[in-house]
């Protein structure tokens, strides 16, 4: 009986998917509920031998030839376990301590995610619950019908998304690797066998998002090669771990995020895990497909999500830096296993690390313009100081100072070596040592990346990221913010005007508008209104009916100029269009800003400017002073000061001062800003 309700199902499930696109959502799902329930999930021993590409006749065979096999390829062997040790601690003499530090508070199950602080999730981890609030998703929920918090939010689907990444499973083989400790391969072994009974295929939060489920197969793979030689990884384990492997293959394949015929980060995601499982699991029959599939359309992404300069389409600084670690790896991995990419796609690669290179300031860290999610691919380095992982970008030009051979991005990484040398290996520590022994003064210009929006201005150890992308996502605006014409400026070592961040999600529906809205960004808004509209119940979503002009970009001896203007205002009853001029002068570090508002009638005007707290800053530089005058007795103006939040990572809130200078009055009109430094004390 059971064998005719599933044959049933199977087929009412193609013969709708061959339907028309509207049949395939309500309906489609029950379907595939119902299937689900009758037949049931979980892969079967016999399952598995009818999975694989030589055929088995029993489990011992299976695992005899998994253990002996010399192909295919990883970063990690057992092999160079002691050759990658002592190039990591060649690099650095206690490498071990953070590591091992970070590989016990995993054992202990104690989490720091997505701003959570430290939090201690007990003896059994609850894999189904948001820790942050205490929300607990169903469990025995299908998949598909499992939902973000509505509005107004109240609690966060990405904390049990994130923690289901594993992406902690990196440190536990590291510590494994330096200390040759058994536990840590126990608690790998005890978190993924907890992991797998307590998240059956098709069932739970965790299967939702089908680009978290290729990120957790990435690092369950990265977790297995560290300890594929561990006393802890029984048989029974191992035949577990690639049955559920196998499932999450298939849940990918079934599943991808490219809907509509739109692709993101997500769909690039899941084409990597597909790379990962197709290359690092060739004993199943599917192995080639995916593998196939993923490199195809690893190439054809790079195409489509990247833009000719270089830069990622999503308009954010943060996913730009997602995109490009998911097509490192991607490709490395596939060249370790044989796998040549066009010429093309490797230069479009190498062009976004130039960016990330031209992005990053003189203290290493980076402008966070748009979304940022704390999102990787893998984490293989234990930060000292956690928020600075999330805007310190230069452990990709190591990485892509190796691929490519570029001693300008070498020097450029400093001293984040650590990624490069996991991924890498003895290639990555001879490059470092030659860099090393033979340093040179760094000296950038100025870039315009007009592409994607994005002009650096750059002087001795000045540096200011001005904003005029278009809505990203090919006119979508998912990681977008309303900052068109705001800028972040670094000098003197510090950051004096900066871009809020983004703290959070669906967590809070307010929140996160108020974080992605004009007042929250260096520009100018008109009568209170935002330069694209916010819907207070779409997140994920920014009309694209703004349009920005550059009008000029000069870099000259004395001072670099930059013009451009939006018509972000044009909306209102009374049409207004920005223009603004920023002038930097190199001579003595100061910014001159035109703002002129081209328009009629009257209207109140709000020049925005977001200032970090420098607490116990012992630096002789004092804050700058801003000037602000406008040249027209029919404006009334005030200036006002209030402490409001911003967000150096998702979830975290710290404190800043926004000033606002407002005029009331008739357009049109020109302000200038005057930003200067005071003596030094």
């Amino acid at each position: 009986m059971q064998s005719r309700a599933k044959a049933f199902i199977l087929v009412m499930i193609r013969i709708i998917r061959r339907g028309p696109r509207k049949l395939h959502g309500a309906f489609l799902r029950y379907l595939g509920r119902v299937h689900a329930r009758v037949c049931g999930t979980e892969i079967s021993g016999s399952a598995l031998r009818q999975a694989l590409a030589i055929p088995v006749s029993d489990d011992y065979t299976l695992l005899r030839d998994l253990k002996s096999r010399q192909a295919p390829v990883f970063f990690v062997e057992p092999d160079r376990h002691n050759q990658i040790v002592d190039s990591l601690r060649a690099v650095c003499v206690q490498i071990d301590v953070p590591m091992i530090a970070a590989a016990d508070q995993v054992c202990a199950h104690t989490f720091d995610l997505l701003g959570s602080g430290p939090a201690n999730l007990g003896q059994q981890i609850d894999w189904h619950l948001d820790f942050k609030t205490g929300y607990r998703f169903n469990p025995r929920q299908y998949y598909a019908t499992v939902r973000s918090a509505s509005y107004p939010g109240g609690y966060d689907i990405k904390v049990p998304w994130e923690l289901s990444r594993f992406q902690h499973l990196a440190w536990l083989g590291q510590a494994y690797w330096f200390s040759n400790d058994e536990k840590y391969a126990e608690e790998f072994v005890a978190q993924v066998s907890d992991w797998i009974e307590q998240n059956p295929p098709q069932f739970g939060v965790n299967w939702t998002c089908t680009m978290d489920v290729a990120i957790r197969a990435v690092n369950w793979l990265w977790g297995y090669y560290f300890f594929k030689d561990a006393r802890a990884l029984t048989n029974a384990f191992v035949l577990t771990f690639f049955k559920s492997l196998l499932a999450h293959g298939r849940h990918i394949f079934r599943n991808l995020e490219n809907q509509a015929d739109f692709t993101g980060n997500h769909y690039l995601a899941d084409i990597v895990g597909l790379i990962y499982l197709g290359i690092l699991c060739p004993e199943f029959k599917e192995a080639r497909r995916w593998r196939e599939f993923g490199l195809r359309e690893l190439e054809r992404e790079m195409f489509k999500q990247v833009y000719p300069d270089g830069v990622d389409f999503e308009a954010s600084t943060s996913y730009h830096r997602l995109v490009t670690e998911m097509f490192l790896s991607a490709t490395i991995l596939a060249r370790l296993n044989g796998h040549q990419f066009s010429a093309s796609f490797m230069e479009c690669l190498e062009k976004m690390i130039e960016f990330v290179m031209h992005l990053t300031r003189p203290d290493g860290t980076v402008p966070l313009i748009g979304d940022n999610d704390n999102g990787r691919i893998h984490r293989l380095k234990v930060w000292s100081t956690p928020e600075r992982e999330w805007n310190d970008f230069r452990y990709l030009l190591a990485i892509g100072a190796v691929v490519f051979q570029r001693e300008d991005f070498a020097h450029a990484a400093g001293d984040q070596w650590e990624e490069a040398l996991w991924l890498l290996g003895q290639p990555a520590l001879a490059m470092r040592q030659a860099i090393h022994e033979c340093p040179i003064p760094l000296q950038f210009a100025s870039k315009a990346f007009p592409d994607s929006g994005l002009y650096i201005m750059r002087h001795n150890d000045q540096h200011l990221a001005i904003s005029v992308n278009d809505t990203g996502q090919s006119g979508r605006g998912g990681h977008n913010h309303n900052d068109k014409l705001s800028f972040e400026w670094y000098a003197y070592g510090r950051v004096w005007l900066v871009d809020p961040g983004t703290y959070i999600y669906t967590a809070d529906y307010a929140q996160r508008n108020r974080f992605r809205s004009t007042a929250f960004h260096n520009t100018v808004t008109v009568d209170g209104q935002e330069q694209l509209p916010l819907n207070p119940r779409e997140l994920f979503l920014l009309p694209q009916t703004c349009k920005v002009r550059v009008l000029r970009w000069q870099d000259e001896p004395d001072a670099i100029c930059f013009e451009a203007e939006h018509d972000g205002y044009t909306r209102l009853s009374s049409p207004v269009v920005h223009r603004r001029l920023i002038r930097f002068d190199k001579r003595n570090a100061t910014l001159r800003i035109e703002d002129t508002m081209l328009g009629n009638g009257k209207h109140s005007l709000q020049l925005h400017w977001h200032v970090p707290m420098q607490r116990g800053d012992s630096s002789p530089i004092k804050e700058p002073v801003i000037d602000v005058t406008v040249e027209s007795p029919l404006y009334s103006r005030y200036r006002y000061v209030q402490e409001e939040s911003m967000s150096p990572g998702y979830g975290l809130q710290a404190q800043h001062t926004h000033i606002v200078d407002e005029f009331a009055g008739c357009l049109p009109i020109t302000i200038v800003s005057q930003i200067r430094f005071e003596a030094a004390v």
